[in-house]
């Protein structure tokens, strides 16, 4: 009997700029939500309405924000999403914002999501987009790279710290009422 080696493609990475992606990147975001993903970035955006719960337009706010960032001229992008395919498939994506106000003494970009798809986790698909992002990003002179991460989201604070990521500071919040 003959075994038939079927081995995953090598991910290619790259910024996206294909409108034609959004649904795409659109549907693999989606498909990773949990209440653990939700951190003070979601709360400041209109991503996420209380803790641990999802704005109920979630998807409508996620759309906009994919189309405008793909639709912007790739010269002067602040904001990029980055994208790892494995053959046709889209398995991986990396938002990120790049310091708009230049007020830093460092220059800096944050990793606002990191999102790999559920068939291809385990496979090191994480630390790559990860890896690529990091040097697509110094080779344009950034020197630093925040990201944040729901307090509840243990999987991702474990692969960022073994990528070399420290934790700074702890986010803290209190529902003051109306």
């Amino acid at each position: 009997m003959q075994s038939i080696n079927q081995q995953t493609p090598a991910p290619t990475m790259a910024w996206c700029h294909d409108p034609a992606q959004s649904p795409a990147i659109l549907a693999l975001f989606m498909g990773q939500l949990s209440a653990h993903y939700i951190s003070h970035g979601e709360l400041q955006s209109p991503r996420a309405i209380a803790p641990g719960q999802w704005s109920p337009d979630l998807a409508d706010h996620m759309a906009r924000q994919i189309e405008a960032t793909l639709a912007a001229p790739e010269a002067n992008a602040m904001q990029r999403i980055a994208t790892a395919h494995q053959g046709d498939a889209l398995v991986g994506i990396a938002f990120i914002s790049l310091d708009e106000e230049q007020r830093a003494p460092t220059p800096f970009a944050t990793l606002d999501d990191l999102v790999v798809s559920p068939a291809a986790r385990g496979q090191g698909l994480g630390q790559a987009l990860f890896a690529w992002v990091c040097t697509q990003l110094q080779a344009e002179g950034v020197q630093r790279l925040f990201l944040e991460s729901g307090i509840g989201n243990h999987g991702a604070h474990r692969l960022f710290e073994r990528l070399g990521c420290q934790p700074l500071s702890v986010t803290m919040m209190k529902e003051l009422g109306v």
